[in-house]
């Protein structure tokens, strides 16, 4: 869970400039706290693991002895035995009879101990299973909210768009009036800023559902008035570490693979208790009884205290044939210890590939966020030289739109450039454990 936690702290890391605090927004600490508080999956974990502690329970509790008490009363009429003195008498018989007896295993061929080590190992892989359900939620929640973010930013970007071609289109009208510039102008002006508010509706959208699946993986209420901090990616770009260190200290750190290491230890524990099967068994049994019956002429207490019998014996059970039931359990169970084997190399693929997928597109973003960052500068800067040369008539509006449209190109492949490599960087970092709080 420590590692979980860690990435709270990445976003300050990787991010500087913040907007000013929105008290009533959620911060991605916030995010992750509730969800892991709140989410089904991690409910279920949580409780499949209260269940497995109280498995062990029960298995230690088995080493006790079994305690049991009785009574009965039985009433006859004609001949019969009376069930206290085995006397064949004719006549009615009221009789009451109480016992206590006990019994304990004494030897089982070691299946108990075994058996709550397997269950200790069950509890031990079942928080592996509940830390697993939090890595996976953390995660989601964590891409959730930076994909959040990105369409905020992408809204700011449109309205920005839209208000600079709001101002272009009042400019051009007032040229128009005086006859500075010809109808096709204004109109191409008019589209262009038609166009820009239908980016802004669209962005507006993308956004508001995005922000329902966030709301919706918070397990929220939809009626919940729910809005996320803002924050302003950093410039820097942090070292991309290797990733065959990546993986070594995700296969050390991560619950992925150590839940594949328990099970096999369990099937193994399985298999010792699978031979036990083969060996005896010994338990002690041990009890006390008493009895009543009218047929004798003494008081109902006398009679209790002369009746006492106690009895303790041994019971010595020695398998000799079980129709093949012993080795038929060992070698399926020596089968379920392969298969876990191969489930065990196969999850270890799984996340190696996992690993790989992220560095690349970490190293990808990287350098695409290089090349964005000289984009966008020169784009912003023949932009702004076309809309000056627009004001003194040295440019058609036509022109104007096309340098628009590469600055907001190039403006939206920088920020997802951006947001991409703090993500990728973010999970690295995740996977290797050195995130810090």
């Amino acid at each position: 869970m420590r590692s979980l936690l860690l990435i709270l702290s990445a976003i300050t890391a990787l991010h500087a400039g913040a907007q000013p605090a929105d008290t009533a927004a959620w911060t991605l600490q916030r995010a992750i706290d509730h969800a892991l508080a709140n989410n089904i999956q991690v409910k279920k974990a949580v409780l499949t693991e209260q269940s497995a502690r109280y498995d062990l329970d029960q298995q230690k509790y088995n080493r006790l002895p079994s305690v049991s008490a009785n009574g009965a009363l039985n009433v006859s009429n004609g001949n019969a035995v009376d069930p206290i003195t085995s006397d064949f008498v004719n006549q009615n018989i009221l009789s009451n009879s109480y016992g206590i007896s006990g019994q304990v295993s004494l030897y089982q061929g070691g299946k108990l101990n075994l058996l709550i080590e397997q269950n200790e190992r069950l509890v031990a892989q079942s928080a592996l299973y509940r830390e697993q359900a939090e890595n996976s939620i953390v995660l989601n929640v964590l891409q959730g909210y930076l994909q959040t973010l990105y369409y905020n930013e992408g809204v700011a970007m449109a309205r920005n768009a839209l208000t600079s071609a709001d101002a272009q289109l009042a400019l051009a009208r007032v040229k128009f009036d005086n006859g500075a510039i010809a109808q096709l102008d204004l109109a191409e002006l008019q589209s262009a800023q038609a166009s820009a508010t239908y980016s802004v509706t669209t962005a507006e959208n993308q956004y508001r559902q995005q922000l329902l699946q966030l709301k919706q993986l918070l397990e929220l209420d939809p009626s919940v008035d729910f809005r996320i901090q803002p924050v302003a990616l950093a410039d820097l770009q942090p070292a991309i570490p290797d990733q065959r260190t990546v993986f070594a200290a995700a296969a050390a750190a991560l619950p992925d693979l150590k839940i594949y290491e328990e099970q096999e230890q369990i099937l193994n524990t399985a298999l010792d208790i699978s031979r036990a099967g083969h060996l005896p068994t010994l338990s002690l049994n041990a009890g006390i009884s008493t009895g009543y019956t009218n047929t004798r002429n003494y008081g109902f207490d006398t009679q209790l205290n002369n009746n006492l019998s106690p009895q303790a014996g041994l019971t010595l059970s020695i398998p000799l044939f079980s129709k093949f039931q012993n080795r038929t359990n060992v070698a399926k169970a020596k089968i379920e210890i392969e298969q876990i084997t191969q489930d065990r190399i196969a999850a270890g693929k799984s996340l190696y590939s996992t690993i790989e997928n992220a560095w690349q597109n970490a190293t990808a973003s990287q350098a695409q966020q290089t090349a964005a960052e000289v984009s966008s500068a020169n784009a912003e800067l023949a932009y702004s030289l076309a809309a000056k040369k627009l004001e003194f008539g040295g440019l058609t509006a036509s022109e104007l739109t096309v340098s628009r449209n590469s600055y907001l190109s190039a403006e939206q492949s920088l920020l997802q450039a951006r947001y991409l490599t703090s993500l990728y960087t973010m999970l690295l970092q995740f996977y290797q454990g050195t995130l810090t709080l």
